[in-house]
Parts: C-alpha cells; sequence; structure tokens
C-alpha cells in the first residue's frame, strides 16, 4: 500500500513540475534568444514594378512561312515588346532571313527593329546588315522587309561589297518581277562601282 502511495505522489508532483519546467525553457529561450536587425533581413531584388509592367514583351520570339511564291520567311529577335499602336512591335537584335524557291538564301540582321503586323512588314534599323548566299555583302542604316511580296527595300547610303566589286547607292530594292522566276536586285540613286574583275 505504501509503494502505490508513493508512486502516486510521485506521478501528481510529476503532473505540477513537468509543465513548469517546460515554461522555465520557454521563457529562457525568449530571454536569450538574439534581438533581430529588419535592416539585416534576407535582402529582396530592388525591382521597379512600374516598368516591369510598362514594358511588358517576349524574349526570344520567333516565327516563319511561306509566301504564294515559294519564299521561306523566318524572323527572331532577343526580345519583342509593345509599340504605339496595338500591331506593332519593338524588337532588339532582330534577325531576318529569307531563302528563295531556287536555293538562294539572304540573311538581314540589325541592332533594333519594328514590326508592323498589320501590314506584314518589317523595318531593321540602327545599321542593318544583309548578307545574301552570292557573295554579296550589303551595309545601310535601314532595310524595309514585306514578308507577303518578299520584297526588301532601303533608302540612305548604302554599300556593297561583293564578287564583281565594291558599290555604293543610294536606293536598293529586291523584287521579284512577273516575268522572271528569280529575284532581281536592283541599285538606284548614284550608284558607282568599282569593278574588280576576277585574276
Amino acid at each position: 500500500m505504501a509503494v502505490a502511495d508513493r508512486y502516486s505522489r510521485l506521478v501528481l508532483w510529476l503532473k505540477v513540475a513537468l509543465p513548469l519546467v517546460a515554461l522555465a525553457i520557454l521563457s529562457t529561450l525568449f530571454f536569450v534568444a538574439e534581438t533581430l536587425d529588419p535592416e539585416a533581413a534576407i535582402p529582396y531584388a530592388k525591382v521597379d514594378v512600374e516598368r516591369i509592367l510598362r514594358e511588358q514583351g517576349v524574349t526570344r520570339p520567333a516565327f516563319g512561312g511561306v509566301t504564294e511564291t515559294g519564299v521561306a520567311i523566318s524572323m527572331s529577335a532577343d526580345s519583342v515588346r509593345p509599340g504605339s499602336s496595338p500591331d506593332e512591335l519593338n524588337a532588339v537584335k532582330l534577325e531576318a532571313s529569307l531563302k528563295m524557291p531556287d536555293g538562294a538564301r539572304i540573311d538581314i540582321s540589325s541592332p533594333v527593329g519594328q514590326v508592323d503586323a498589320k501590314t506584314q512588314t518589317a523595318t531593321l534599323s540602327g545599321g542593318a546588315l544583309l548578307v545574301s548566299s552570292t557573295g554579296y555583302v550589303v551595309e545601310t542604316d535601314r532595310i524595309m522587309a514585306s514578308a507577303e511580296a518578299a520584297r526588301l527595300t532601303a533608302s540612305g547610303q548604302i554599300i556593297v561589297t561583293g564578287p564583281i566589286g565594291d558599290l555604293t547607292a543610294g536606293e536598293m530594292e529586291l523584287t521579284r518581277p512577273n516575268s522572271a522566276n528569280g529575284y532581281l536586285l536592283v541599285f538606284k540613286g548614284g550608284v558607282r562601282l568599282l569593278y574588280q574583275p576576277e585574276p
């Protein structure tokens, strides 16, 4: 009977002592805990939410298609953002490629450009570079490209290097004459050619 009495007293004592010990440990945690410095909190990236919303866009977009005349056109950019109208896009590092039915290819690149989805035209500006598979390289400030007509135009200072020599002109146009099967690259506006015959 004495053993049972002692056991009951021990249980009763533990019921009171253990919660008090737990409370003391918990209080100690609050007293000993290090004071937090709000300035030393995990740093968050400083972002301008308004600028992000204003500069909505797409990175590395690409699209392509084939015209009625069989020219395969592809276009890509590092990024595009909405322009001044709903149909206009402003592009960074714009690249366009035209592959003709006869296998000839023209690649155009520029630091910036604008694409008009309504008229299916693109303006490559800021120093456009045109490279053709026939060996011609054209440098000019701006090149206008029409995806629907597979037509290229440029005006201003045009510098051309190619198999026949160096050429400068004020205007350039790449079109497909109705009577011809291929495409015709025409230079106009004060054309000067420095002919370099093959040795």
